[in-house]
């Protein structure tokens, strides 16, 4: 029997007959490899997994920003005029391509239901380097104007609806009442790239149909912008992308841009890997995460190496006398450092179930916006790194003992065989660790406490409204019949709601707090000048709602009144207006209630002579939820991104 073989026994008869020390080092240990697994998973599986693609690493987003500006959307998105100029003459990237993601109601081999959906370029599966497991993906003329409609499935839908049947080309499938040809199904694994986080949801994408990119309408009144993708090419760097679209966003005409990018300094593209552009939000969160739980390892460490150490008064007589009868100090340092590696490898195994219990856990209290949740897992990384851990943590916590144990004298550790043979060099390092462990423990304190105080913080700002006892639903009808089935769905419900007891208010918008539909205008406010003389032009998002939606959302009055019945029969178009949009354009002394605008939004209320009136004043509302890893300082800039906003009435919408 070798040495090792010998020593490993050892270690596990030391912890059967000393169970009381066994079980606080065993469970120091496992919850201190359980939870440094638990945040290696999670960090490796939104920071560091690659993307399912071939040279994944070589995928990136591109997007367009005014610096200095505050944007209305989060989003990152590529105005369409520099799309189509980059896309044509591009030297660093090998293709760009775009996408759109929706949801849509689908029918056929099945119930109806609401599917997540993407629309996307034809050549963006060959830029994933993606093959499809039948039949094919899309190609150019599937795009062309007057196509006839086509289809490719997402793997699990084409299992889950079909059964997996290998000759599901040509079937149909009815999407927003339009009938599609299926032309084949991605494999298995194939996920497509999610925005970043809070751009929306994580349900799974379960079609794509093809969509071509429009050409610029010089006469358009809004500018268009797509999600956009791209792959470098061969010893391009994001640099050189970045430098190149830059050139092509400045060299194109970019109509009413600070409606989508803000008003700033000008444009400038940014180019990052998909992963980088996906986890932005979330990065400095794990980050911090990551140190905590450096923190919580180091205090581990500490504490074991302390109970280890607290050991030596009690075993310095048998090392003394294995010492005198011939054991040398290498073999006395194998067996102290393999027994606490054992100590640490069966707390290990123990932790590695601690992990997966706080892995689940996350995957299951996580939002659904969280950017690649369907990568945290339990894998070979995840028993690895347990591995790696647990060793890391015997091996270091066996050190200091071991000099201590096989360092003793002889003469006095026989003698006394007490805690005096450690001596005073041994107190003090006991208490140097009780110390390091304090210290630690504080920062760990401090560092939480300000975390606390900022998400206390987070709580207590004013959004606006009354989110208390208000239910949301969404109204999905088939495309092409917005205007006439969703606004008398919406007008049934809406008055069968009212029925109801205890509902005290109930409306319609196309807008709610937190939600994804933001719509941003620019407008002249008729018979209003700037300094210098020129028509007054506005900024604002804008929505379109019935009366009972401010009062059901608890929106609170400044001035004025909220929208009425009678305002959705008048020739005057009744509007609400909140303290931003009166502070920045009705700054000059009249108040704002009752004044009368013709000809405000000609293009979208249908009619030149339209007369819109100032009915009343709103608090600001908070559309949008604070982005993760904003500071407490910063929670004034939040309401800065939400510029000024607008909402007016519409009959029956």
């Amino acid at each position: 029997m070798g040495p090792l073989v010998q020593d490993i026994r050892l270690a596990f008869r030391v912890l059967l007959a000393n169970r009381g020390f066994a079980a606080a080092t065993l469970l120091t240990v496992a919850l201190c490899v359980g939870g440094t697994t638990a945040v290696f998973s999670v960090v490796y599986g939104v920071l560091l997994r690659p993307l399912p693609y071939d040279e994944s690493e070589r995928l990136v987003r591109l997007w367009e920003v005014h610096p200095g500006a505050t944007a209305p959307f989060r989003e990152a998105v590529l105005s369409v005029p520099t799309y189509r100029a980059w896309s044509t003459s591009s030297e660093s990237l090998d293709a760009i391509d775009s996408y759109y993601t929706d949801e849509f109601d689908v029918t056929g081999a099945g119930a109806a239901r609401r599917v997540r959906g993407v629309q996307v370029t034809p050549s963006l599966f060959r830029v994933l380097r993606a093959t499809p497991a039948v039949g094919r993906l899309f190609n150019e003329v599937d795009a062309e104007r007057g196509a006839a409609p086509v289809v490719v499935l997402a793997y699990a839908m084409w299992q889950e609806r079909f059964g997996g049947d290998p000759n599901v080309m040509d079937r149909r499938l009815t999407i927003e009442g339009v009938d599609h040809r299926i032309v084949g199904a991605v494999p298995p694994g194939f996920s497509f790239p999610r925005p970043m986080v809070g751009a929306e949801g994580q349900s799974e994408v379960g079609l794509y149909t093809p969509f071509e990119v429009p050409e610029v309408d010089p006469e358009a009144k809004v500018i268009g912008v797509v999600q956009a993708i791209a792959r470098l090419a061969d010893a391009a760097t994001a640099v050189q992308a970045e430098v190149e679209g830059t050139a092509f966003a400045r060299g194109v005409g970019r109509p009413f841009a600070d409606l989508v990018f803000g008003d700033g300094a000008p444009v400038e593209v940014r180019v990052r890997s998909m992963v980088g552009q996906m986890t932005a939000n979330v990065r400095p969160a794990l980050l911090l995460l990551v140190v905590g739980a450096g923190l919580v390892l180091a205090i581990a460490c500490a504490n074991v190496t302390n109970l280890l150490l607290s050991r030596v008064s009690t075993r310095a007589r048998e090392f003394a006398t294995r010492a005198a009868l011939g054991a040398d100090r290498r073999r006395l340092l194998q067996q102290v450092v393999t027994e606490s590696v054992v100590f640490s490898l069966v707390g290990g195994v123990l932790g590695l179930f601690v992990g997966w219990v706080f892995t689940t856990a996350v995957r299951s209290l996580a939002p659904e916006d969280f950017p690649r949740l369907q990568d945290i897992r339990v894998d070979m990384w995840f028993l690895a790194a347990g591995g790696v851990v647990a060793v890391f943590v015997g091996s270091i916590v066996g050190v200091l003992p071991a000099l201590r144990q096989t360092g003793v004298d002889l003469a006095s550790a026989i003698q006394v065989g007490s805690i005096r043979s450690m001596g005073n060099a041994g107190r003090r390092l006991r208490e140097t660790l009780v110390v390091a462990e304090v210290a630690l423990a504080i920062v760990l304190l401090v560092g939480g406490a300000l975390l606390a105080r900022s998400f206390v913080t987070l709580l207590s700002v004013d959004a606006g409204f009354d989110a208390a006892n208000v239910l949301v639903a969404d109204i999905h009808v088939p495309e092409g019949s917005h205007e006439t089935r969703g606004e008398e769905l919406a007008v049934a419900t809406l008055e069968r709601l009212r029925e109801v007891p205890r509902v005290v208010a109930a409306g319609a918008g196309n807008m709610t707090p937190h939600g994804s539909l933001l719509y941003s205008s620019g407008f002249r406010l008729p018979g209003m000048t700037t300094r210098d003389g020129e028509p007054l032009v506005a900024t604002a998002l804008h929505s379109v709602i019935t009366p009972g939606f401010a009062e059901a959302l608890n929106m609170r009055l400044v001035a004025g009144r909220f929208l009425t019945i009678e305002d959705t029969t008048s020739p005057i178009i009744a509007m609400l207006v909140n303290e931003a949009f009166v502070n920045a354009y009705f700054n000059d002394g009249r108040p704002p209630v009752g004044r009368l605008f013709s000809g405000m939004f000609a293009g979208m209320l249908g009619r030149d002579d339209a007369v819109v009136e100032v009915v009343g004043v709103v608090q600001d509302v908070l559309l949008r939820s604070p982005e993760p890893g904003t500071a407490t300082a910063d929670l004034c800039a939040i309401w800065g991104r939400i510029r000024h906003s607008l909402c007016h009435s519409r009959p029956q919408d």
